[in-house]
């Protein structure tokens, strides 16, 4: 019979060790896919950052392309209407220079015609004016007359020959002013169109960035899809903890960083540190302590969480935050059965190991600054049957 009893205990010894060592197995790999699932959150919200920030580059570009366009268009506006101006002006000036010809034309037609006239007819020429009998006063007086025809007919044909020189050169200007604007025009338009083009580049590049934000955002998504499945079922499997490593848990966790009381943040909600970065709703209470400072382990139980990767050991802001560890850094978690598990984060040094039994008030890290943390502390969380709650009523 006692044999019976022994071989009974024996198996009932071996079943809670094995269910204990699945136990702390399924937890640790589940902290693993949350840490990995943490890390992608990080990348991925850093290469989000990233895009984020080229996409407000591109449309700042964007702006001052649209201003430019303006600028230019404006000025190639202007240059339009300069160039309708002297073309108007060329126009009339041409109208102008016609008339004058016009003029000159007909005045020496009418003179050519004259002399022919007066040839034809015989009437009396020049030299017979200058031959003729007569006193000495009309002949002077016949002089007089024909200079006077003469220079009103050469004079006639000086003005209009100087009108048209004048109108010629007037021309001229106007031709070389147009041949100026219409290539200020042409270098403004190619500028136009650079700029226009330049701008649906720009365009198009946004709206890759938005399409890469996109696709960014469905991967954190995704990630964070993870990260929050892992955590559930690390809650479902420290619910479903009936192991014997609470045996000596008499209903008061030590308190697990001697000599430091002083929270710093409580259990709940809260203001994000650094910015916003970080969780809101705060699943532990912060003690704040100075780095190296004894971590305690609060009771008795078995190590089932070892995570000691992160080297990020200084205070963090929103640009230098960390995600190691899901932004616990190195920590440790230890279940005391009964379904209570306790967490110790943010570690500068862990001196346990997975599987390793601890004794209640036994040393198992030193305070540290790993993971996200804006100083030197120690997160403390409680979970009871997987839900995380509020310490303070469970510690001395």
């Amino acid at each position: 019979m006692k044999r019976k009893i022994v071989s009974i205990i024996m198996i009932i010894v071996i079943c809670l060790s094995m269910s204990l060592y699945t136990f702390a197995s399924s937890i640790t790999d589940l902290n693993n896919k949350k840490d990995e699932a943490a890390s992608n959150i990080k990348d991925a919200k850093d290469q989000l950052e990233g895009v984020k920030d080229q996409k407000s580059e591109a449309l700042a570009a964007i702006d001052e392309l649209t201003a430019q366009i303006a600028e230019s268009q404006e000025e190639l506006d202007k240059l339009n209407a300069e160039v309708k101006e002297l073309e108007a002006s060329i126009k009339q000036t041409e109208k102008e220079l016609s008339e004058a010809q016009e003029r000159q034309d007909k005045q020496q037609d009418a003179l050519e015609k004259r002399v022919v006239a007066q040839y034809k007819s015989g009437s009396i020429s020049y030299w017979d004016i200058l031959l003729s009998p007569g006193s000495p006063l009309e002949f002077i007086s016949n002089l007089h007359m024909f200079n006077k025809i003469a220079k009103y007919d050469n004079d006639l044909i000086d003005t209009i020959e100087q009108e048209k020189k004048t109108i010629e050169e007037k021309k001229e200007q106007l031709d070389t002013e147009k041949a100026k604007v219409k290539t200020a025009k042409a270098n403004a338009e190619k500028e136009n169109v650079k700029l226009k083009n330049a701008k649906v580049i720009k365009n198009s590049k946004v709206a890759q960035l938005s399409e890469e934000e996109k696709s960014i955002q469905a991967k954190i998504d995704e990630f964070q899809r993870e990260m929050d499945a892992a955590e559930a079922e690390i809650r479902r499997i420290a619910a479903a903890s009936s192991g014997n490593g609470g045996a000596n848990f008499n209903g008061q966790l030590k308190w697990p960083c001697p000599n430091y009381t002083r929270i710093t943040s409580y259990f709940g909600n809260r203001e994000s540190p650094g910015g916003g970065v970080g969780s809101r709703n705060h699943k532990g209470i912060d003690l704040g302590a100075p780095k190296g400072a004894s971590i305690l382990a609060a009771e008795s139980g078995t190590v089932i969480t070892v995570s000691y990767t992160c080297k990020h050991d200084y205070p963090k802001t929103a640009s230098t935050k960390c995600s190691c560890g899901g932004g616990y850094g190195n920590y440790v978690m230890v279940d005391h059965g009964g379904g209570m598990v306790t967490l110790y984060a943010h570690c500068s040094t862990i001196n346990v190991s997975k599987g390793q039994k601890v004794s209640k008030g036994q040393q198992i890290a030193g305070v540290g600054c790993t993971g996200y943390s804006t100083g030197n502390h120690l997160h403390f969380g409680v979970l009871l049957r997987g839900t995380y709650v509020n310490p303070l009523p469970y510690i001395t």
